[in-house]
């Protein structure tokens, strides 16, 4: 069946907002992927601390800097999200949500536990850092990815380890939550094939984009940011035809 949309879409829009009507859209059902790294309100804690500096936190509030902040989402919109998800997402499909210590068990426990939801299978994976990141205690070299299975699925490659090693995006320039390619395009080419859509509602600095059209798959890219869509933009305006996947060596 042919998808509403094909290629990669970019929208500007509140995810919150957006993944309703999606539920009523024409693409309800279609999406054959989701990965995303929702803004969770457990940042602003550390924005507070002043461990985020990068993200513009710091321990004085007068100091910190809004410009390279975002809005976060609280815990009942991520119960919207998820619950948003199951219905939007393809028979049988996968996502992968992004979070942190705190939030990864909050996940598990609403799709293992609740009557609502409907996921067959959900497990943690660990995403290795390979250095040290943020923290004022133990350092955090790593953070968690949910995975929720609608329906059934295969991955395409049995043999992958839960914990994946990829060291972080650091430099001057780079968007402040930006996840390495390598890592997205590992949960990109094992839950989907060329020409299915990814999704990601929370697309920031377009790594989920470019992940996608590198390997022909479809995708849409949604940010109430208008930064993170000029930037996501920008990204995937500058893949060259020979970065794609099968391209002549």
């Amino acid at each position: 069946m042919k998808k509403p949309y094909d290629d990669i879409v970019v929208i500007k829009a509140d995810a919150r907002r957006w993944m309703q009507e999606l539920r009523t859209s024409d693409l309800c059902g279609n999406i054959d992927c989701v990965i995303t790294d929702p803004p969770y309100w457990t940042l602003n804690k550390w924005r507070n601390v002043g461990t985020t500096t990068r993200l513009g936190g710091h321990r004085d509030a007068d100091k910190q800097d809004g410009d390279k902040w975002f809005d976060t989402i609280d815990q009942n919109d991520l119960w919207d999200f998820v619950c948003a998800l199951e219905d939007v997402m393809a028979k049988n499909s996968h996502a992968y949500i992004m979070c942190d210590h705190e939030v990864m068990p909050m996940i598990l426990n609403w799709v293992r536990e609740s009557d609502y939801l409907n996921f067959r299978y959900s497990k943690p994976l660990v995403w290795d850092k390979l250095d040290a990141g943020m923290g004022y205690h133990w350092r955090a070299r790593h953070e968690y990815i949910v995975m929720l299975e609608k329906g059934k699925r295969k991955l395409n490659n049995l043999s992958l380890p839960d914990v994946l090693g990829f060291k972080r995006v650091q430099g001057r320039g780079k968007y402040p939550t930006e996840k390495p390619l390598a890592l997205i395009e590992t949960l990109l080419l094992n839950s989907t094939n060329e020409g299915e859509t990814v999704l990601d509602p929370f697309c920031g600095s377009g790594v989920v984009g470019e992940a996608a059209k590198r390997n022909n798959r479809n995708a849409i890219l949604v940010d109430v940011s208008e930064k993170a869509v000029e930037w996501t933009r920008t990204r995937i305006d500058s893949i060259q035809p020979d970065m794609l996947a099968g391209a002549e060596q």
